[in-house]
């Protein structure tokens, strides 16, 4: 069992010689007390998750980071040329109170539900609806289950990205996730197709991925 006292010390210095680290017997109002303590300003960019005692912390490296922006850029263009309004929350902590649930994805999204959180600070999972999209990229050692996190925070639709393949999680009426070929949120994106978009900004640039996006768009309308 980790000693909560030393959790900020521990997080401080893994985040300099590791990606991953789990920490076991944590406490939730532990949890609690280190997203205050470290805030938005957080050494190495760490990120945190919380699920049934276990506290993961992840400091992303710069393969995990190009993706992540990558896929941003994607969307970015992408909804503005469908004319359609994006609000990116980047990393924002999805808390489940009730559930003793919490985490950072990499990134996530509103795309339908843009409107009901436009201009809203701060997001209450209670009171707002949760990201449209979230986004996991997971290319390291395996990690938390965050789908549970999801589920009960409601997300509609995850997308995971393993290093070489996207796969798309679609919530089922039963509260559980199921491969979906095609996105909830944009009904002509696949995983598939998302997966060769990653390919073409790692290796011919982010311009030539970005030029595929409109192509795409345009084939469509």
């Amino acid at each position: 069992m980790l000693a909560e006292t030393n959790i900020l010390d521990r997080l401080a210095t893994s985040a300099t010689i590791a990606e991953k680290h789990l920490y076991y017997g944590v406490s939730w109002n532990a949890y609690l007390s280190l997203l205050d303590d470290l805030g938005d300003d957080r050494p190495g960019g760490i990120r945190l998750t919380y699920i049934d005692g276990i506290l993961e912390m992840m400091s992303p490296k710069r393969l995990h980071e190009q993706i992540t922006r990558l896929i941003d850029m994607i969307l970015t263009l992408m909804t503005f040329e469908l004319g359609m309004n994006l609000d990116n929350c980047g990393a924002m902590t999805l808390r489940v109170d009730l559930q003793e649930k919490g985490g950072e994805p990499d990134s996530c999204f509103y795309v339908a539900n843009e409107s009901k959180v436009r201009g809203v600070a701060e997001i209450d999972l209670q009171v707002h609806p949760p990201p449209d999209v979230v986004l996991e990229v997971d290319i390291t050692s395996p990690s938390l289950d965050k789908m549970k996190l999801y589920a009960v925070a409601g997300a509609p639709e995850v997308w995971r990205y393993d290093g070489a393949q996207m796969r798309f999680f679609v919530l089922s009426s039963d509260q559980e996730y199921q491969l979906s070929t095609h996105s909830r949120s944009f009904s002509h994106l696949t995983a598939e197709r998302l997966t060769e978009l990653i390919k073409i900004g790692r290796e011919h640039g982010s311009t030539a991925m970005l030029q595929a996006v409109k192509l795409d768009v345009q084939s469509r309308q």
